[in-house]
């Protein structure tokens, strides 16, 4: 990850993990609004290897989704980009990750950023409760979707991040890619001119 030298100076970095396939505009403004309201020092961006939770692989390469990530977060001065769970391949489990950054960033408050409709699913995540000991959740409003955090889950520290209710999503991009259809305004203009180069899910839902 770029940028982040002194490991043992007192940070307060937030960890993004997701598909990011591909990246899209609602990524990017979930993003700043995470730096901006919790006064974060840095946002990463984690691609996973394989979401837990998903039952398909990634539709198009982890160098592809690591390109299109570099493209959509460069010139921002709060984000970076981090390869750990691609480098460690299989599935992604964010106990994994934060274990990582942890050991990695000792003095540092640590935050995940997720959507309200995977909050909703937190009680299903891998040795959750031993993740919720090491981090803050920050939610994202979804549509139709509970901001109450599971009370099966002790100790569970979350703070919710005001913003529009955003309804972009991978899936919807892939399916207007498939279909011969704009890209602009759903994700970042380098990330459009790099799917439409690469061709990149024409064949794919």
């Amino acid at each position: 990850m770029q940028n982040l030298v002194d490991t043992t100076a007192p940070m307060r970095l937030a960890l993004y993990g997701g598909a990011f396939d591909p990246v899209h505009c609602a990524h990017v403004r979930v993003a700043h609004y995470a730096l901006q309201q919790v006064r974060l020092d840095r946002v990463v961006f984690i691609p996973a290897a394989q979401s837990p939770l998903k039952t398909h692989a990634p539709c198009s390469s982890d160098a592809a989704r690591l390109q299109m990530l570099g493209l959509a977060v460069r010139g921002e001065a709060g984000f970076a980009v981090d390869t750990i769970d691609i480098q460690r391949g299989g599935v992604s489990y964010a106990i994994e990750t934060v274990s990582h950054f942890r050991a990695l960033y000792p003095n540092s408050d640590l935050f995940w950023i997720i959507g309200a409709d995977q909050f909703e699913q937190l009680e299903h995540w891998h040795r959750i409760n031993t993740l919720v000991e090491m981090l803050t959740f920050l939610v994202l409003a979804r549509p139709g979707a509970d901001l109450v955090g599971p009370v099966s889950i002790p100790h569970l520290r979350y703070q919710v991040v005001a913003a529009p209710l955003m309804f972009e999503s991978s899936s919807e991009i892939r399916e207007r890619c498939r279909n011969g259809r704009s890209l602009r305004g759903w994700v970042p203009a380098a990330v459009e001119a790099f799917i439409s180069e690469q061709g990149l899910y024409k064949d794919t839902v």
